[in-house]
């Protein structure tokens, strides 16, 4: 699975005050669309959709101050992305990295030496590389303006690390706890070739960003800068659209994905970011969410299109086709047929189960025996599958409301559970895992 990272999409929800996120209904009025592929009209739902199983393997920025407090120890599994049933990366927030090599129980913290610098980007290249940009601590709340971003990487695991050179770039980081936030992620096909994507608002008429590094991380540089006003240069991204995010499927070839009012933005490169043109699709006045590849032929995108759409190829991007509407949200494929989603059981008093697929998406069917009844992941799950019966979910505790007024105790969520299950979703196991530092 290529995932672009559940990090933005969660946190953009929320107002990142103190530890104890609280749910920032402002944030989502622009979101609004059906569980990652359809229009919703509850705002509980519109929650679920922001924070099911958005893809991992590509790591979205975050906003200084969004994650679990800098400096303390690491409680919980987030943005996970597993290789195979030992090997993989997590993200609690702060300044933690964690990487296992004997799977979700355990896990090593695996700080760079960032000397109190906060990490505003993550992206998982492989199982022993990792790339992470970072700023100072005078970003954290602070309005629209240039910033100094710092890159760091490792190859073995995250027992070295290696700074890159530090570049400029114009970063939002939402002073306001109701502001809208920005787009932004970070995404590495290779150990080599990365982009960073910051679309500098949440509506229409605001500028677009990307920077590219074709040398691991050690030095990158602006390959577009698309302005909120004016007249698109050729080659450039439409002016006055909603990019939502930026998906490469190899070092040349990527898509920006979004919406331009009552048109679909689609626009696809074939020179790494130099250059952009409008790709057809076949949906019209739809948002589409950058698409991810299970292989350099095979891969899927989800739209808001009011009745729901789920669109897959099989030959590398250049054609896409429609599906039926998943019955959850943002599906989690781990090859060409087979693909989950977390979403309820079709009743009057419904269970969250699993749902899968074994056709590619033409249909889906319940997780034989899996609805849950309080004993499994939520609705509001991130999962990563491995294979067509191995994966996880990390379900994410959802408060509701807002900033309290004088008097009232805040509800602080729980910490994020992670459940297991190896039998394609009909029991879960909840997992415990520890923590060691590699010092």
């Amino acid at each position: 699975m290529e995932d672009d990272d559940i990090r933005q999409l969660l946190h953009a929800t929320y107002s990142a005050e103190g530890s104890a996120p609280v749910l920032n209904p402002g944030a989502l009025e622009h979101q609004a669309r059906t569980p990652h592929s359809r229009l919703v009209t509850s705002l509980l739902a519109l929650v679920a959709a922001l924070i099911v199983a958005v893809p991992l393997g590509v790591g979205v920025l975050l906003r200084p101050g969004a994650g679990i407090g800098s400096g303390g120890p690491a409680t919980s599994i987030q943005d996970l992305r597993m290789y195979d049933a030992n090997n993989g990366w997590a993200w609690p927030g702060g300044d933690e990295i964690l990487h296992t090599t004997s799977g979700v129980g355990h896990w090593t913290i695996v700080p760079a030496p960032i000397a109190g610098r906060l990490i505003v980007g993550v992206a998982w290249v492989n199982a022993e590389s990792a790339r992470i940009l970072t700023t100072t601590p005078a970003a954290r709340d602070q309005l629209e303006q240039p910033y100094t971003l710092t890159p760091w990487m490792t190859d073995d695991g995250g027992a070295t690390w290696s700074a890159g050179q530090p570049f400029r770039v114009l970063l939002e980081t939402g002073a306001d706890p109701g502001a809208p936030r920005v787009y932004a992620n970070l995404d590495f096909v290779d150990p080599l070739h990365g982009w960073l994507f910051d679309s500098q608002g949440l509506g229409a008429g605001a500028p677009t960003f990307i920077y590219r590094t074709v040398d691991g991380g050690l030095h990158w540089s602006q390959m577009e800068m698309t302005p909120a006003t004016g007249k698109a240069a050729p080659g450039a991204l439409p002016i006055g659209c909603t990019a939502y995010a930026i998906t490469f499927l190899n070092p040349t070839t990527g898509w920006v994905a979004g919406s331009c009012g009552i048109a679909t933005l689609f626009d696809v490169t074939h020179d790494g970011g130099a250059t952009w043109a409008p790709q057809p699709f076949p949906c019209i006045n739809c948002a589409l969410y950058a698409p991810q590849f299970t292989s350099p032929l095979v891969g899927s995108l989800f739209a808001a299109t009011g009745t729901g759409g789920l669109f897959v190829t099989k030959d590398g991007g250049r054609t896409w086709s429609g599906r039926t509407s998943p019955p959850g949200d943002w599906p989690d494929f781990v090859n060409a047929t087979h693909g989950f989603t977390m979403g309820l059981t079709g009743n009057n008093n419904p269970s969250t189960v699993l749902w899968t697929t074994i056709d590619g998406g033409m249909t889906w069917g319940q997780a034989p025996n899996g609805a849950i009844h309080g004993n499994g992941p939520f609705q509001t799950s991130q999962l990563d599958f491995i294979s067509p019966r191995i994966g996880w979910a990390v379900s994410f505790d959802i408060v509701v409301g807002g900033i309290p007024a004088p008097g009232q105790t805040p509800v602080p969520p729980l910490p994020p559970e992670l459940w297991q299950t190896t039998d394609a979703g009909s029991t879960w196991t909840l997992i415990t895992p520890t923590f060691t530092s590699s010092g």
